[in-house]
């Protein structure tokens, strides 16, 4: 029996040793993961702010769009109005 009872300190020990290691090793890994969440986080946040600002401005483009076309009818109206006249003459 004292065989095993010299021996199991050593193991007890060796076991510690890794199972600090292992808590090191866990804490930075953590340490890891947090830092990737909060980069991740803020890269979020900028394509937030990116999608707003395209929001805006394709609203902007939809609208100017929309009035070019008005526009676009109203002088093809004025062209057929220009024909017609001429050919009632």
């Amino acid at each position: 029996m004292e065989i095993f009872s010299d021996a199991y300190p050593e193991v007890i020990t060796r076991i510690n040793e890794e199972n600090k290691f292992l808590k090191s090793e866990k804490k930075e890994e953590k340490e890891k993961f947090d830092n990737t969440i909060r980069v991740l986080l803020l890269e979020i946040e900028e394509l937030k702010e990116k999608e707003r600002l395209l929001e805006i401005k394709l609203n902007e483009i939809k609208s100017n769009n929309k009035s070019l076309t008005s526009q676009l009818d109203l002088e093809r109206k004025k062209i057929d109005k220009f024909h017609y006249t001429i050919w009632d003459i």
